[in-house]
């Protein structure tokens, strides 16, 4: 019963809101309370966050593995959890997540139906911190897992220093985000969206760590969504690069495009990238200018 002007305020207001964009940076706090405040309705996106985990695990396939301590960073509703236990059922698994009302979720009388689900027999261990500071001790675990995590740290390098400090020698991490093509389809709508990283950046950003021959490769998700509003407060669901509120321009042209969009069928583009590599060498971290010297007898 509102005007068509009201109408189209509103819904770009929330898509303003929803949106992650390229000109700020990500604020930790704002995430932590964006997921705290979303928690429950983040089982929403179950088939989302299933066919990821089902698709990162995959990598694993290709890696002898056989870790006594694995640290899940960005543990979520825990997804992955299920899949981590088949495959490692030798394993003790520490899941880390920064928001704490996800983790109380695991220990909750009410659990739903996808809890029942994926949970185990063996007792959780549950961590609630950031992954830029690690609340594990040196060279404690033998595998990291990072699952969609990078979209939500806003110093990527920063964490994979500490990926490295928390891994033992020998042992193998896997990580996963989103590249720069994912969400492709609101730029074309006239939106400005996040600058996720290259797969080659992180790649860079391996070996500047010390990890020994990292791969990262790429693979493409494609969403269909039966209209725009429901594929817009997905992404305001998930808030990966979305946590801050963006001061954004859009022109009236967009505006009025977007408005006659918002009950066609979308399509929404997510580019995959999973990252894995073995910390197999001793590296030592120099202040800057400072270099080794070896002597030779």
């Amino acid at each position: 019963h509102c005007s068509n002007r009201t109408i189209c305020s509103r819904y770009l207001l929330t898509i303003l809101k929803s949106l992650p964009m390229d000109d700020f940076t990500l604020n930790t706090k704002l995430i932590r309370s964006h997921y705290n405040r979303n928690a429950a309705q983040l089982a929403n996106l179950d088939f989302i966050w299933q066919e990821l985990a089902e698709r990162v695990i995959s990598r694993l396939d290709y890696i002898k593995l056989s870790p006594n301590k694995i640290l899940d960073c960005g543990s979520g509703l825990g997804f992955d959890r299920g899949l981590l236990v088949n495959k490692f059922p030798q394993a003790k698994i520490i899941e880390l997540d920064i928001a704490l009302d996800i983790l109380k979720l695991h220990n909750s009388p009410k659990k739903g139906l996808l809890t029942k689900i994926f949970q185990t027999s063996n007792q959780r261990s549950l961590i609630c911190g950031d992954a830029k500071f690690l609340p594990i001790a040196n060279t404690s675990v033998e595998f990291l897992y990072a699952n969609l995590l990078l979209p939500f740290i806003d110093d990527v390098p920063a964490f994979i220093r500490e990926a490295r400090r928390v891994l033992s020698l020998g042992g193998a991490f896997c990580l996963s985000g989103l590249g720069v093509d994912s969400f492709k389809e609101l730029r074309a709508l006239g939106l400005t969206t996040y600058r996720f990283p290259d797969m080659h950046d992180i790649g860079d950003m391996l070996i500047d760590a010390g990890f020994s021959n990292p791969v990262v490769d790429t693979e493409y998700i494609t969403l269909d969504y039966d209209d725009l509003t429901t594929m817009i407060n997905d992404i305001q669901l998930v808030g990966c690069g979305a946590a801050n509120n963006p001061q954004n321009k859009v022109k009236r042209n967009t505006w009025l495009d977007l408005q006659s969009k918002k009950h066609l069928p979308q399509k929404l583009t997510l580019e995959i990238f999973v990252a894995h590599g073995w910390k197999d060498q001793h590296k030592l971290d120099l202040p800057a200018g400072h270099s080794i010297i070896n002597f030779k007898k």
